[in-house]
């Protein structure tokens, strides 16, 4: 059913959305851990970088120093043109000239044997061949040259992945002491002195973390799961249980309706089969009571005959108005925009004779066009003008005025007539069937009101008694002006 495939796709979509705002928070916690330990592998670079430099300034500004000779210090060839390269103590203990790079280079050495940091002084204009760069330092060394100050990158260095720094070394005055013979000045770019942080212990660090917010995501994925799935199947259980009710009530709708449709079938036959007894029982009495002579009826033959027309003249207008109303939430006729001055000339003509015998002025001011069929709408009219007339003030000229408002998309129609009005506890009241506030035979059914209630309803109006301009009630109801009100 349509229902069922929109909750599939209801829970298909939460779904989609639970595990994408939960990817989506997985995929930023894990890109800020990233970041977090490359901002740490850059610190730890950076704090080694700078003890690097100060440790080549002080050797700078001190012009290097003499330590004893052995296997692992010997003379440096490079500085074999400067005077007193080498030096023996008084006590006879021979010492050698240490310039800035050799310390720096020696230091970097120890330093990443015992915690796995790698340094590296080099430049173009070598004189230790075993600072010679390599293909990132050449290009880094390239880059100071343009103006750049320091690199970042991470790379491979036997196979293992480093995160590489190198920062530019700029000629102080105590470099040209050993490098002045090469043709360096001060400020220029000397070459550059770079740090490599093992990023292995990092990155075994940040699996360790990626896992553990794999699992407490995971874990919290796993909850909104459930809270889903739990609340599809009692969403799925509850609307089989709508689905059942639904299709009892269908049945029983269309159980009413039919009973509703063979009840109202019957009443119209029976009224059909009614109106014709009670057409023939008044033309009867009408015949015999214009055959006999007069003077040979007595008071109660004619007194007689007299009720017999009256009840036959009731039953048939009782006939007539359930019928109406019986038929009046069915359209006899096209729905239309129909202009109800039409209406009104046929209601006149109809009810012509009761007009003169009330001496009624009817004022029909300028109306404007309704959706609804024209025999319906007559009989609205009909009814409606008839109560007025019927229940009019017999010493006073009778009075009718029609009106007519644009409440944008409906009609709003006024009735008005100068009776004797209806107190407001029973305006509500009087639109019942067979309501009457005064049992009277000669006015009316009791079944008018209804009728007209039911005619506007049916197109989704309102009916209403209001107070009269003019002393009596206002009828006043709203009708649509388009198709599309049902």
């Amino acid at each position: 059913m349509k229902e069922m495939r929109y909750l599939k796709l209801n829970s298909f979509a939460a779904v989609l959305v639970w595990s994408t705002l939960l990817g989506g928070f997985l995929y930023y916690d894990v890109t800020l851990a990233r970041q977090h330990m490359n901002e740490l592998a850059r610190k730890e670079a950076r704090a080694n970088f700078d003890k690097d430099q100060a440790f080549r300034l002080w050797a700078t500004r001190h012009g290097g120093v003499y330590v004893p000779i052995d296997d692992k210090t010997p003379p440096n060839p490079a500085l074999s043109k400067i005077p007193e390269r080498d030096i023996q103590t008084p006590s006879g203990k021979k010492l050698t000239l240490m310039n800035p790079a050799y310390m720096l280079r020696q230091l970097m050495d120890e330093f990443g044997e015992l915690y796995g940091i790698k340094g590296k002084i080099t430049s173009f204009k070598l004189m230790n061949p075993n600072n010679e760069p390599d293909a990132w330092e050449a290009e880094a060394m390239h880059q100071f040259e343009q103006g750049r100050k320091e690199v970042f990158e991470v790379t491979d260095i036997g196979g293992e992945p480093y995160l590489r720094l190198m920062g530019v070394m700029l000629v102080q005055q105590g470099c040209l002491k050993c490098h002045g013979f090469q043709g360096y000045k001060v400020g220029e770019v000397r070459g550059g002195v770079g740090v490599s942080v093992p990023m292995r212990p990092y990155l075994q660090e940040l699996d360790t973390a990626i896992r553990q917010k794999l699992i407490i995501f995971a874990a919290i994925w796993l909850i909104g799961m459930v809270g889903i799935v739990s609340w599809s199947l009692l969403a799925r259980r509850r609307l089989r249980e709508k689905i059942v009710i639904d299709a009892q009530l269908q049945r029983q709708h269309e159980a009413i309706q039919r009973a509703n449709e063979e009840l109202t079938h019957f009443a119209n036959i029976s009224a059909h089969h009614l109106m014709e007894p009670a057409r023939r029982l008044l033309s009867y009495a009408q015949r015999l009571r214009g055959g006999v002579d007069s003077q040979l009826l007595d008071d109660d033959a004619r007194l007689s005959l007299q009720y017999i027309e009256q009840g036959a003249a009731r039953m048939r207008d009782l006939i007539r108005d359930i019928e109406r109303y019986l038929a009046a939430g069915i359209p006899r006729g096209q729905l239309q925009p129909t202009d109800p001055v039409a209406a009104l000339t046929e209601v006149r003509r109809r009810l012509s004779k009761l007009i003169a015998d009330r001496n009624a002025h009817i004022e029909i001011r300028p109306l404007l066009p309704v959706y609804l069929d024209l025999p319906r709408l007559t009989d609205l009219f009909e009814v409606l003008l008839a109560n007025a007339l019927v229940h009019a003030k017999s010493d006073a000229e009778t009075r009718i005025e029609i009106s007519a408002q644009d409440q944008k998309s409906a009609v709003r129609i006024r009735i008005e007539d100068n009776g004797p009005g209806i107190a407001e506890e029973y305006r509500e009241r009087v639109f019942g069937v067979f309501e009457q506030l005064k049992p009277n035979p000669s006015a009316g059914t009791g079944i008018g009101l209804a009728i007209a209630r039911r005619i506007v309803e049916s197109r989704n109006g309102k009916i209403w008694i209001e107070t009269s301009t003019q002393g009596g009630i206002a009828v006043v109801f709203d009708l649509p002006t388009g198709a599309d009100i049902l």
